[in-house]
């Protein structure tokens, strides 16, 4: 299970549909225009959407449905009616041969005489199923980061919201840079290029959160969890030679300090 979801990413790569620039819009398998009857038609049938598109389908494609009575219909996939792609019936959940397209009885609307015929275009440019591969790939950048600080198995059961934000950003930044890889990344719409910094802030932020507090705990490597240790048991609050820490070590009579001790008092002698 990735930190985000496609949905979740879909609601960040929206801000780009109300963009003034609409061709920079990404669209995934779910997308395409609205069923359309024909003027011709000589009943009042309509379809009000399209219930499924395959998640692994990505396309822009005309389809059209030609009723054949009352009832049956046949899909037809591209211009002109060549191509069938499978036979249904209003009253019962229609999947096509492809199974790109699924409709559902519920969505038919009106009576269709022999003859009639409703169009519709899927329009998407990437397929749900290569953006999930994305958040992936997303993923495995933030664990990078967290995994230099931190085993990714400490991470909570429930996911961070800094996280799961952080992965929908810099997914949807992966995804718009794929969907548009030719364009120059100096050309990209702004706020594209402020989701990667963004979800690297993020990342950042949560690690600076818990720093403190459970970093020690979570920590990889062996200088985050001995440090405050070592001051507890030594009794100072500065020591030389430590991480850019200044000041004096003061002698103390621990058990293991002994010889330490003698040998300072030897030096003053």
């Amino acid at each position: 299970m990735g930190y985000s979801s496609v949905d979740s990413v879909k609601r960040i790569l929206r801000v780009l549909d109300s963009s003034s620039n609409n061709q920079y819009k990404v669209r995934m398998s779910d997308s395409y225009d609205l069923p359309e009857s024909y003027s011709s038609n000589s009943g009042d049938i309509g379809l009000s959407g399209i219930d499924t598109i395959s998640s692994s389908y990505a396309g822009s494609e005309f389809w059209s449905i030609k009723f054949t009575s009352s009832t049956g219909f046949t899909l037809y996939r591209g211009e002109g009616e060549t191509l069938e792609d499978g036979t249904g019936s209003i009253s019962s959940t229609f999947t096509s041969t492809s199974g790109i397209i699924k409709i559902s009885s519920d969505d038919w609307y009106g009576t269709a005489a022999a003859g009639d015929k409703i169009k519709f275009r899927t329009s998407s440019n990437i397929s749900e199923d290569d953006a999930d591969e994305f958040i992936s790939d997303a993923d495995a950048v933030i664990d990078g980061i967290l995994n230099k600080v931190m085993e990714i198995s400490s991470l909570p059961k429930r996911i961070p919201t800094l996280i799961e934000k952080a992965s929908m950003y810099l997914s949807a930044n992966l995804i718009f840079q794929s969907v548009f890889s030719n364009v120059n990344t100096d050309n990209l719409p702004a706020i594209v290029r402020r989701w990667h910094s963004f979800a690297i802030d993020l990342v950042n932020s949560y690690l600076e959160g818990i720093s403190g507090k459970a970093l020690a705990k979570y920590s990889r490597y062996g200088r985050f969890q001995s440090r405050e240790p070592l001051f507890e048991k030594v009794g100072i609050d500065e020591a030389s030679g430590i991480e850019g820490f200044k000041g004096e070590v003061d002698a103390v009579n621990e058990e293991y300090d002994t010889d330490y001790n003698n040998k300072e008092s030897l030096g003053a002698t």
